[in-house]
């Protein structure tokens, strides 16, 4: 009910705060379970940092544009789906580079979340051509 409400007085701004709910959990999930078993998923420490630094990025990117409410909001999501395509890209190198080292469950989380990420970016593409 409070979502509802939240996104129904935020239209258009309320894809910013889904944007920063997405970044906010990757980075949540790269801190509290990829890193601490980090032996689990073999990707490199330096490149889970990195991953964290671009989510972290996102986050306060797309939690300002939410706060702020710029009265012309496409080229900031237009600045939110680069960020998110450039983060599905840099983890998707990172995936191919360490292949050799990394295990099935890194593997599969990477790719499952550029899932999660791509199909936001369709949405927010959606947005972006109304």
């Amino acid at each position: 009910m409070f979502l509802q409400k939240l996104f129904y007085k935020s239209q258009p701004y309320s894809i910013f705060f889904l944007d920063a709910i997405g970044a906010s959990i990757s980075l949540i999930v790269l801190l509290i379970v990829i890193i601490p078993f980090q032996s689990f998923f073999g990707m490199p420490m330096i490149v889970l940092y990195q991953l964290g630094v671009l989510a972290l990025i996102m986050f306060t990117f797309s939690s300002l544009c939410f706060y702020w409410k710029p009265k012309h909001w496409k080229p900031f999501l237009l600045g939110v789906i680069f960020g998110n395509l450039t983060y599905c890209g840099v983890s998707m190198y990172f995936l191919i580079e360490n292949w050799n080292v990394i295990q099935p469950l890194g593997a599969f989380y990477i790719i499952w979340e550029k899932f999660v990420i791509l199909a936001i970016v369709a949405y927010e593409i959606v947005l972006l051509k109304k």
